[in-house]
């Protein structure tokens, strides 16, 4: 009878076990809800902080880059010449032929066009 008994001794201590850790993670997860409840309550209280949070990650960008637009205009190419070896460095720098046209407001035909032509001419600093 005693070999029965220990293993429905095991099964009941781990059950038992069971029963604790699931009461004591009840316990714990209302403690959080608490804490966020009281956290949204705050945060909910300060109408300035709301004022400042950006309304979502596009918006923020977007106008981050008007404003960086704003402060620093891009130099464009005055020449052929120039724009060959302004493409030619952008695309050292790893940019491709879509990156490049959209930064240098130029059309993607032309962009490939001059990027065609520097692998064939090294760019130099002097002409």
């Amino acid at each position: 009878m005693t070999g029965v008994q220990n293993p429905l001794l095991i099964v009941a201590g781990i059950a038992l076990l069971a029963l604790l850790m699931a009461l004591w993670q009840l316990l714990v997860v209302r403690h959080l809800r608490r804490e966020i409840e009281q956290l949204r309550e705050q945060l909910a209280a300060t109408p300035e902080a709301e004022a400042k949070m950006p309304i979502s990650f596009s918006t923020s960008l977007d106008s981050a880059e008007r404003e960086q637009l704003q402060a620093s205009p891009p130099v464009m190419p005055r020449n052929s010449a120039e724009k060959y070896r302004y493409v030619g460095s952008l695309a050292e720098q790893g940019l491709d032929a879509k990156g490049i046209a959209e930064a240098l407001q130029m059309p993607p035909a032309e962009v490939e066009q001059l990027l065609r032509l520097a692998k064939l001419k090294p760019i130099t600093s002097t002409d």
